[in-house]
């Protein structure tokens, strides 16, 4: 596991309440971690060159909350909108877009 997903796995086990030295959650949180990836991916967000970003760690912790356990379902359902939301202001920044940057890369 490299530094950002180490950072990333402390990072959402702090914000859901759970002790770092806990270890007995870690592969659901980290499943959970890699799907928010792969959604965020799936929309064209260029996840991997924005790990260390602020909005892009709030939105995978989101995701996580969203998914995470069998807490209070209005809770959920709210981490879902703000999720929604955060992907959707990802999907359309060109900041974040990947074909875009792969673009300006190819015309360089």
């Amino acid at each position: 596991m490299g530094e950002n997903e180490t950072n990333l796995l402390k990072l959402v086990k702090e914000c859901l309440s759970i002790v770092d030295s806990s270890t007995l959650k870690d592969k659901e949180l980290n499943m959970l971690i890699e799907a928010a990836k792969k959604d965020l991916e799936r929309v064209g967000v260029n996840v991997e060159e924005h790990l260390e970003d602020d909005l892009m760690k709030n939105t995978i912790v989101i995701y996580v909350k969203a998914h995470y356990g069998d807490g209070d379902m209005n809770k959920k359902i709210e981490y879902l909108k703000r999720y929604k939301s955060n992907l959707r202001e990802l999907q359309f920044s060109e900041e974040y877009q990947k074909e875009a940057r792969e673009e300006v890369d190819n015309n360089a």
